[in-house]
Parts: structure tokens; C-alpha cells; sequence
């Protein structure tokens, strides 16, 4: 199976992970079509989906999910420096930037602290997976792993409050 082809929805517990690939969503007309509940242990909703929380501190695993369907904040995958710029889950003007009811906010502050934290900070990070919404429909894309910051440009702009 190639990765242009897609899983569908009934082979999502069985299916390995291939960049690129679409994953089907279900046919229900709910919640419940979310395919990236039934490919790994995280909520069906949202842009942050963990395995763990981060308060008390035990994410395991993070899933970060874009439907690129919000103009004024254009997350974005930059296909030749493999960097993500996404812009949070507060969409709410007057609210605490960490204050969400997912807490991914708070979530990517903690990694990118451990980051800078050297060695040892960043043998804590949870993996990120990231996936994209690829058209029509509750189907998913995986797009690759994240890794908090970069060599591009320094500590104090990879991860900015704007």
C-alpha cells in the first residue's frame, strides 16, 4: 500500500504510521468518525490530543492536529526546512495565552523549555506527531514527527507569544 493510497477506517488499529498517508474517517456523521482516536490512545477532539495530561505532568504522547482552516492563524509545514509554525490553541482575545481547556499552550512551553534544558530536558519531551486535515471529510494526513526547536534560529524565537 502506498502512502498516496489511505487506510481505511476499519484497518486504523492495525495501521503503521507512513508519512504522508491519509487515514479514513468513519461514515457515523459524528465524533466518532475521528480517525486519529481509533490509529492512537489520544481524545478525538481538538488541536492538542494526548496520551497523559500536562498538569500533573504525564503526557506520554502528543498529537498535534491542523485543519488549516483558520485564515488568521495559518499554521504551516515548510516542505524544504521541515519547520511547523503553528500558532496555539487560544483563539480567545483577553484569556491567559496558557489558560485552554487541552492545556497545549502550557504543553509546548514545557517542551520547549526541556529543550533548552539540555540532555537530560530533552529525554522528556513526548514525541509530537503531526497530522493535517487533507480535504473534505474527518480524514487525516500524517505528516512526521516534531522536535521542539531548531538550529535555524536561537532559544528565544523558536517558541514566541504574539
Amino acid at each position: 500500500m502506498s502512502a498516496s493510497q489511505g487506510v481505511e477506517f476499519s484497518q486504523l488499529a492495525t495501521a503503521d504510521l507512513i508519512v504522508d498517508r491519509v487515514y479514513r474517517g468513519g461514515t457515523a456523521g459524528n465524533a466518532s468518525d475521528d480517525p486519529l482516536s481509533k490509529l492512537l490512545p489520544v481524545g478525538n477532539q481538538g488541536g492538542f490530543r494526548t496520551y497523559g495530561r500536562p498538569v500533573p505532568d504525564s503526557v506520554k504522547l502528543a498529537v498535534l492536529y491542523t485543519s488549516g482552516a483558520e485564515p488568521d492563524w495559518p499554521d504551516a509545514l515548510d516542505p524544504y526546512t521541515g519547520a511547523f509554525t503553528y500558532f496555539g490553541d487560544n483563539r480567545s482575545p483577553g484569556r491567559e495565552l496558557h489558560d485552554t481547556p487541552k492545556r497545549g499552550n502550557l504543553l509546548l512551553r514545557i517542551a520547549f523549555e526541556r529543550t533548552h534544558a539540555g540532555s537530560l530536558g530533552r529525554t522528556q519531551v513526548p514525541p509530537f506527531l503531526l497530522f493535517d486535515k487533507p480535504g473534505p471529510g474527518r480524514d487525516v494526513r500524517f505528516r512526521g514527527v516534531l522536535a521542539p526547536g531548531s538550529d535555524r534560529i536561537s532559544g528565544e524565537e523558536d517558541l514566541v507569544a504574539v
